[in-house]
């Protein structure tokens, strides 16, 4: 089932974005070296109602806790200029129940993320976990373009 909900196609909005990812990970000075970048959406795809990413490979999947938890820990770039740190709106987000009738393999997608300013990897002691936003997806956004130092864990290239 997993499977049936990734998408990577020729044609369309993914390959656009896939594309305009690539141009601007290419053209856009950084504050420090980016290897990596992905767009964060609303995802309406069969019903769901949370985050998507579409990732520098063109693919096309729900953004989950783990992927949230993985991309943490990576110093990351909005729109390749603000350093920022995205993690759970709430400690209770990692640990949000698998709705009624899903499969456990099934991702269910984000449905709420923090994005706190300033490079959380240099001031670690210094959390600035007060200095942010709680993002909501909705029906037409928001829409975030992320750039990372390097590809969070197991994420897809």
């Amino acid at each position: 089932m997993q499977n049936e909900r990734r998408t990577q196609t020729g044609q369309g909005v993914v390959p656009t974005v896939r594309d305009r990812l690539r141009t601007a990970l290419e053209g856009t000075p950084t504050p420090f070296p980016c290897t990596y970048a992905f767009l964060i959406h609303p995802r309406r795809r069969l019903g769901e109602h949370g985050f998507g990413v579409i990732t520098l490979a063109g693919e096309s999947l729900p953004l989950s806790v783990e992927m949230l938890a993985a991309i943490e820990g990576v110093p990351s770039l909005v729109e390749g200029l603000t350093p920022v740190t995205l993690g759970p709106a709430e400690p209770l987000d990692w640990k949000a129940p698998r709705e009624a009738g899903t499969s456990w393999q099934e991702i269910l997608p984000v449905t709420r993320l923090a994005m706190w300013y300033g490079d959380q990897q240099r001031l670690p002691g210094l959390a600035m976990r007060s200095t942010g936003n709680i993002l909501v997806a909705g029906h037409s956004g928001p829409q975030v373009v992320v750039f990372c130092a390097t590809r969070p864990e197991g994420w897809p290239a």
